[in-house]
């Protein structure tokens, strides 16, 4: 599971906009040679969908799944080249074996792919989830 810290920007419904500071790729961005991108750049922002109440200025853990990321790409991209592939092969079965024929089968399983994901609802289990950090409040030094 990774987790990062993050500040709700927005709430709106069963929505929450989070924004996110991204960790350091390289490690030594500050260091010379080090890239000079990662830690300097703005927060990103998230849409995450929320099951208890948060507010505007709250600072909250972000929780992704180990697996999500991988499970995304696969319904991303396996999910559009198969269907890409399974068309190409079922047109040139049915409609023999013209490059019209097999790019139009190409392209209608692509776009087929595409209204199935759009369709597909995520498992719950995949999404990330937030939880309220504790305010630690410090006492004024007298």
């Amino acid at each position: 599971m990774d987790i990062r810290q993050g500040q709700v920007r927005r709430v709106a419904g069963r929505l929450a906009w989070v924004d996110v500071v991204r960790s350091s790729g390289c490690g030594r961005c500050d260091d010379a040679g080090g890239c000079g991108q990662a830690c300097s750049a703005r927060p990103t922002t998230y849409v995450i969908p929320i099951s208890h109440a948060v507010a505007e200025g709250d600072r909250v853990e972000v929780s992704v799944p180990q697996n999500a990321p991988l499970v995304a790409a696969l319904m991303t991209y396996g999910v559009g080249l198969a269907a890409m592939f399974a068309g190409a092969l079922l047109a040139r079965v049915v409609l023999g074996d013209s490059d019209l024929a097999v790019a139009a089968g190409a392209v209608t399983g692509l776009a087929a792919s595409v209204l199935w994901l759009r369709r597909v609802q995520p498992r719950a289990e995949l999404l990330p989830a937030i939880r309220a950090v504790p305010q630690t409040r410090t006492r004024p030094e007298s």
